[in-house]
């Protein structure tokens, strides 16, 4: 998640002081802007369709050890997703310099907040018994 924020910090203030031209000749600004927060839906889309997916797949594993390894691999590809998600709005932004595109950008940075694998959410997704609840509860290592 530090990429994307470094990333749109850094091309924020390289353009406000004038380091590094915008090539919004290159597009109008307008479809810029549109083909970013579309595409920036549809990859965001696709995380969340994996995820759950996948999550079907995992949740029919045996081993509760093998489940949680495999839920926080699954993790790691949304996070990878929803931070790949943010480039491209620091790109559309780069290319149409469009203020929507900024908040747009810090408004996402509270998505992963919402989704964070919290012990009540790991449980939920994984539709986990109550002796395994326990274990990820108190993160026993029984597993």
């Amino acid at each position: 998640m530090l990429v994307p924020i470094l990333f749109f910090i850094l091309l924020y203030q390289a353009l406000r002081v004038k380091m590094v031209t915008t090539p919004g000749h290159l597009f109008p600004a307008d479809y810029t802007s549109l083909v970013a927060g579309i595409a920036v839906c549809v990859v965001w889309g696709v995380a969340f369709m994996v995820f759950y997916n996948r999550l079907k797949a995992i949740r029919k594993v045996v081993s509760l050890g093998e489940r949680l390894s495999r839920y926080a691999n699954l993790t790691i590809v949304r996070s990878v997703l929803i931070s790949f998600g943010l480039l491209m709005l620091t790109v559309g932004y780069f290319f149409s310099e469009n203020p929507w595109l900024t908040i747009a950008f810090i408004t996402s940075l509270f998505i992963p907040a919402f989704f964070w694998p919290v012990p009540a959410r790991v449980c939920r997704h994984l539709k986990l018994k109550a002796d395994e609840r326990m274990m990820v509860y108190y993160k026993m290592d029984d597993l």
